[in-house]
């Protein structure tokens, strides 16, 4: 069994504290996994993302880097940010993506129309489920900041069908234990 997905956002976001916090619960949880953090900007509204490649006993066998045509889940706290990655996806890949997006500047010094991501996302022939995290992080937190831990739970959703292993408990404690100043 092996299973690839890609965690992706802007600088800020949190996407390197919960890739973090998904690799340590699928290796207490019994899986070994490979992840690697990508960091664009390496500042706020950079492009950031985690690939999280997951095996029954043995990361050796995975190699390096997601093979085009071998991503299964896409979790995305920004529209843009997931079009970037679906190269790598194939028909049954699944993606999760904020509402949400940021202002794409593409040259600064001249307005050019760029085609909605939503549109181009829900063109394409895989499913794609919408959530506003920021919305519901600040309905259910108090602070959007927290809109990593919605994501999260959506993709610990999502591995619990595939892998039919996950104990929400232990993911909240980590999530909460990893980043101190969440608000649970």
């Amino acid at each position: 069994m092996k299973l690839n997905l890609i965690i992706a956002g802007i600088g800020g976001q949190g996407i390197n504290s919960l890739a973090r916090v998904l690799a340590e619960f699928l290796f207490e949880s019994g899986y070994s996994c490979q992840f690697t953090v990508h960091k664009g900007g390496a500042q706020s509204l950079g492009s950031v993302f985690a690939e999280i490649r997951i095996c029954g006993q043995n990361a050796g066998q995975l190699g390096q880097g997601i093979p085009q045509g071998h991503l299964d889940l896409l979790f995305a706290l920004e529209p843009w940010e997931a079009l970037r990655h679906i190269s790598l996806a194939h028909a049954k890949t699944q993606l999760w993506v904020e509402t949400k997006e940021m202002p794409l500047f593409v040259e600064r010094s001249k307005k050019r129309v760029i085609e909605s991501p939503h549109k181009q996302l829900d063109a394409l022939p895989v499913a794609v489920h919408w959530q506003n995290y920021q919305k519901i992080a600040l309905q259910q937190s108090g602070t959007q900041k927290m809109a990593n831990y919605y994501l999260g739970l959506d993709c610990i959703s999502a591995l619990n069908l595939l892998l039919n292993k996950i104990d929400r408990d232990f993911f909240d404690k980590l999530f909460f234990q990893f980043i101190k100043k969440a608000k649970a």
